[in-house]
């Protein structure tokens, strides 16, 4: 019976490493800017900016939420263009970047 309940405890005392995300370079709830080709891509919910990058393991996307595009002005301009978005990185699935500032967005070609 000790030997079964040892187990069980070490067992239970790896789980919060096995959770960790794969990626070390995106890590949830830090601070990144992340460059890369934009593509967006228009939601229910919101705006999303998809950013290709060959130094990302994980792709990560820019979020911004429905009623909160105008305030970036024209997105559409900004397809397949070099940008960098910056913000806390977010964990759902896929880690993504909530955008509510137009200063997180900015071109850079």
């Amino acid at each position: 019976m000790r030997f079964k309940l040892a187990t069980l405890l070490v067992v239970a005392s790896c789980l919060p490493a096995i959770a960790q995300p794969s990626s070390p370079h995106l890590p949830q709830g830090y601070f990144a800017v992340v460059r890369g080709l934009a593509h967006v891509e228009e939601g229910a919910l919101g705006t999303y900016i998809h950013i290709d990058s060959p130094y990302l393991r994980r792709k990560i996307d820019g979020y911004i939420p429905f009623g909160d595009e105008s305030t970036f002005g024209d997105l559409a301009n900004i397809e397949g263009r070099t940008v960098e978005i910056g913000g806390v990185v977010a964990l759902d699935g896929l880690p993504y970047i909530t955008m509510t500032d137009p200063r997180q967005l900015a071109i850079v070609r």
